[in-house]
């Protein structure tokens, strides 16, 4: 088709660059067709860049360098150089889910195994924290249903799935609340734009935990598609959300899409109502370095 194609360490050098400041475009799509490996390779990127001096990191490392020295020298010696992580969060676009419920679950989930606090995020999202002290205030009746609605084994494991801000114990905890007439109420705003400002803000760049935010967005044309026909589950305007907060915070964040065909393929897929919505997606995400990926980094 006229493009020229690139294989998938020189690939990874140049997310590894971005993260790390060396290149000022904040917006990538990476494109090959079904069954390729951009799966396992936004997988292999994420753990890389989350915790490059792990046995993983340098597996991935030594793979990089056989196919290619230079490349890989260069990889090394820019993670050495930061001796920062990136705090990367990895979706999977053909999963139905909240687009703002999910990067944060992400992200608190990764603070907190890193061992930060991650009350920056906490107090955004006090609904977690009240269903939290309402299942420590329960009584032994009380928890016994509790636990039987929840379908869980102990108190210990609600409050942790809660602390990880876990949507689906949420969800059930409040039910269960709400049916007993304490209804928990969402005071705070939940966007992915609030999130991912407050993430950069308290968690990335100099003297901070990681160097930078990388959002790696597998089958992302497929979530556009799902975000367009059921804006009712995945957010109103959310990956709009997404791709501001990204361009706001552009010296800590970036934002790499894997997709099977030109995002403009994916307009073609959604009813004629629809059009105008998923084109103000596109519209933006278009103006993303796109590469067109050959080799992986398996094979």
């Amino acid at each position: 088709h006229g493009h020229r194609l690139v294989d998938t360490a020189s690939f990874a050098q140049s997310v590894v660059r971005r993260c790390y400041g060396h290149e000022d475009q904040p917006f990538t799509l990476a494109i090959a067709g079904y069954g390729t490996g951009k799966s396992h390779l936004a997988l292999t990127l994420a753990s890389l860049l989350h915790d490059p001096a792990s046995e993983t990191s340098r597996a991935v490392l030594n793979s990089i360098e056989a196919a290619d020295a230079a490349i890989g020298a260069e990889i090394g010696l820019v993670l050495r150089e930061s001796s920062q992580p990136c705090l990367a969060v990895a979706l999977n676009g053909m999963r139905s889910f909240d687009l703002a419920a999910e990067v944060t679950r992400q992200i608190v989930r990764t603070l907190k195994t890193d061992g930060h606090d991650a009350k920056a995020l906490d107090d955004l999202r006090p609904r977690f924290h009240q269903a939290a002290e309402l299942v420590k205030m329960s009584n032994e009746k009380v928890m016994g249903d509790l636990l039987r609605a929840c379908d869980a084994t102990s108190g210990e494991q609600i409050l942790m799935a809660l602390s990880q801000q876990e949507e689906s114990a949420y969800r059930k905890v409040h039910e269960f609340f709400a049916d007993r007439g304490m209804p928990i109420q969402a005071l705070a705003g939940e966007t992915v734009r609030d999130v991912i400002d407050i993430a950069v803000r308290e968690y990335c760049g100099q003297g901070k935990p990681y160097r930078s935010l990388v959002v790696l967005f597998d089958e992302f044309g497929k979530y556009t598609e799902f975000a367009t026909n059921r804006s009712q589950i995945a957010g109103s305007g959310a990956l709009q959300d997404l791709f501001e907060a990204v361009q706001a915070n552009a010296q800590a964040a970036c934002f790499v899409g894997f997709i099977q065909f030109e995002l403009n393929a994916y307009v073609r897929l959604v009813a004629p109502e629809f059009k105008n919505e998923i084109l103000r997606y596109v519209t933006r995400y278009q103006t993303a370095d796109r590469v067109y990926l050959s080799i992986n980094l398996e094979t």
